[in-house]
């Protein structure tokens, strides 16, 4: 009978969110989810972002049998009303955020508030108990910061692995299925159907998302995804107070979590903002050595099911097999150090580097969130050029071709005349950035005097500017309802303050 219901959670959480998100792809709404062109994005195709909500529904539909077919412990009721409510919460934070960004900022404050329910409804970290140890801490005294801290980690780090396809719905499933396991450990229970729904739910976007994707599950997929994961992680540990209700979980996402402390720690020395998303992931490293995406992400879920099953071998039989789970450990550090080639050249070019441009990086920040905010007070396309030639002078660019539909426009400083492949020697010369992945053949690249630049910091720039205009294109589309052209004209504006503030500029 227990099996039985099992796969009952298994089959409704799966065909509720494939059925609903084939029914949402082919309706009008679907349009809705489209985002816009992003600098750092692989995918060439527009795609809607509605997985999340074939997620939430496979959610939804798993705790509503799970209170339709068994009497629920009083015991236990705050803790699932608290899984429900925050799942809920991340969702509707993630949609909005996916129909209309959000400031960081502010998305973070919610992620703590909810957090700060969770520890309230009894998902908190209050003690633990040290295998091998015999001990129990008392943690009561920092349970609340504690529990923020394992909550925001968890949900932010599910959509910020979320940037190849099929890689974080493949990951969110691994987790789930982890989380069955450490649930059925201590007996079968309402966390074990939750989270089998769950695994259900995701495997259902799944067949969507493998690459190539026919959808994603945007910021609200990764954060709904990411609080359940965090909750029932929570519930398994009040079951046990053992160390490794956390350490499982913590152990099965290895990969992305060294993938993220790298990034954070590449953005920090080079004085780039912290969530900047950048192509410098583990995935985008494997892409770029030549394999396909499917490989790829195929490659990163062998690792991620040997980072599984450590996570497995850490919880049962009272850590016998820990000696095993750090060799698979092992593996796992040794292969993101690979992926980043020589960990003390890398360190040794980002500290002198870092150095001696977090100046000049910040800077670059500053110029191009000048730049894009200034859309809002051009009339026209060459106020845009205009603007993006004096952005260009001042990171220090020698020259810089774009080419946007049918049009051209060549920058350069101080030259007459256009550089060559022979150039490399005496200049940097950057690839041909897309600017639209939905048109090829709209590009920019970047030329740099080999005198004013390091590789790395003409790199950097080269990104800071690609990116810019990226955005500033999609900040013109979003003011006039059209794309951006060379030769277009900005359409009146509805706030009468903007408007007013267009005659005032002098290009």
């Amino acid at each position: 009978m227990v099996w039985t219901l099992l796969l009952i959670f298994l089959i409704a959480g799966t065909v509720s969110s494939w059925m609903f998100i084939s029914l949402f792809l082919n309706s009008k709404w679907s349009r809705i989810f489209y985002s816009d062109p992003q600098a750092h994005h692989t995918h060439t195709e527009q795609t809607s972002r509605i997985g999340g909500l074939g997620i939430f529904i496979g959610f939804l539909l798993s705790f509503g049998l799970l209170f339709f077919i068994f009497d629920i412990k009083s015991s236990i009721i705050s803790n699932l009303y608290g899984i429900f409510f925050g799942a809920l919460a991340c969702f509707a934070l993630g949609l909005i955020d996916d129909l209309k960004s959000i400031d960081a900022k502010f998305k973070l404050m919610i992620q703590i508030l909810i957090a700060v329910f969770a520890h309230q409804s009894g998902l908190a970290i209050d003690r633990l108990m040290v295998p091998f140890l015999d001990l129990e801490l008392d943690l009561t005294a920092v349970s609340l910061i504690l529990t923020i801290i394992w909550f925001v980690s968890i949900i932010n780090l599910i959509n910020l692995i979320d940037g190849l396809d099929g890689l974080a719905g493949g990951i969110g499933l691994m987790l789930m299925v982890l989380l069955v396991f450490l649930s059925a450990e201590k007996g079968i229970s309402p966390s074990t159907f939750l989270a089998l729904g769950m695994a259900g739910a995701i495997f259902g976007f799944l067949i969507h998302n493998f690459p190539p994707a026919r959808v994603y599950m945007g910021d609200a997929g990764a954060y709904t995804i990411g609080f359940v994961i965090a909750g029932l992680a929570l519930m398994n540990f009040q079951k046990g107070a053992v160390i490794a209700a956390l350490l499982g979980p913590m152990m099965a996402m290895a990969l992305p979590i060294l993938d993220v402390l790298f990034a954070l720690f590449r953005r920090s020395m080079q004085g780039l903002p912290l969530f900047r998303a950048d192509k410098e992931h583990i995935h985008h490293k494997l892409i770029r050595a030549g394999l396909s995406r499917q490989k790829t992400v195929l490659v990163l879920y062998a690792l991620s099911m040997l980072a599984l099953v450590g996570g497995i071998l850490v919880f049962s039989n009272q850590g016998r097999f820990f000696p095993i789970f750090l060799g698979f450990s092992s593996v796992i550090v040794i292969f993101a150090i690979k992926a980043y080639g020589n960990p003390g050249i890398y360190l040794k070019q980002l500290l002198f580097d870092s150095v001696n441009a977090r100046y000049e990086t910040q800077n670059a920040i500053r110029l191009s969130k000048w730049f894009i905010n200034e859309i809002d007070r051009m009339r026209n396309g060459s106020d845009f050029w205009n603007d993006y030639k004096w952005f260009l002078k001042k990171l220090g660019f020698n020259q810089a071709r774009i080419i946007l539909g049918s049009g051209e426009k060549l920058y350069q400083y101080n030259l007459d005349r256009q550089f060559t492949e022979l150039d490399k020697r005496d200049f940097f010369i950057s690839e041909a950035l897309t600017i639209n992945p939905f048109r090829n053949e709209d590009s920019i690249q970047f030329w740099g005097d080999r005198d004013r630049f390091s590789e790395r910091r003409f790199q950097l720039n080269s990104e800071i500017a690609h990116e810019a205009f990226v955005a500033a294109q999609n900040r013109w589309k979003d003011l006039n309802k059209s794309e951006y052209k060379f030769d277009a004209q900005a359409s009146r504006h509805e706030n009468l303050k903007i408007e007013k503030a267009r005659n005032l500029y002098l290009p």
